[in-house]
Parts: structure tokens; sequence; C-alpha cells
């Protein structure tokens, strides 16, 4: 994506963003609780799938980059839910003047 405004368009994914609180449970023990904070719609700018061995047979790596309109509140210890599975937030990009920001995000699972 250059510098160019987020076009409406192009926003044909969706992403809930989920952040974390930790309460403390009935015995006594640590609970880390995930919210939703906002949905958004997005771009997909890039997605890859990398399989590689792993103790216990295969681990897969997704890896995906998304685009959506400028917002301030995004952390990277929030988390994403895209197409139903959850993913890590692993780096915040700004693009232009504050008009779009890139999530780029990873998922490890079996």
């Amino acid at each position: 994506m250059k510098n160019a405004p987020v076009r409406a368009g192009s926003l044909l994914e969706k992403l809930t963003v989920e952040r974390a609180a930790t309460a403390v449970g009935d015995f006594g023990n640590t609970v880390t609780l995930w919210t939703p904070i906002f949905d958004v719609r997005t771009e997909l700018i890039e997605h890859t799938q990398e399989e590689e061995p792993a103790d216990t047979g295969s681990r897969i790596t997704i890896k995906a980059s998304f685009s959506i309109r400028y917002t301030p509140s995004l952390k990277m210890t929030d988390r994403v839910i895209w197409g139903g599975e959850i993913f890590d937030i692993i780096g915040l990009k700004v693009l232009g003047r504050k008009q779009a920001l890139q999530i780029d995000v990873r998922r490890i699972g079996p």
C-alpha cells in the first residue's frame, strides 16, 4: 500500500480486535480474559503459511498483513481474530500521515 488513503472498496476482510484483562479466579489464581474492543473492516495485504517439523509432528506458522483505517487505540499486546482463528500482533506500522495502519499478525499451531 502506498501513501494513499484507504479505499472503502478494498476493505473486504473483517477483523475483531481483543484486549486482555487479568482477574483473580476463585482459588486465587490469575486468569486472563480477552474482551472484544472493536470490529474493523480491513484489506488483506499478504498471507503466508509455512510448515516446519516439530517434536510432535509438524507445526504450521501463518503470517498475514492487513491495512485498516488509522486508529491510535490499537496496541501490540492486543490480538485479532480473522476467519475464526486467533492471531498475535507482531507489528504495527503507520502508513502515510496517519491515514492507515498496517497490522502484521502471526499464528502458530499444529
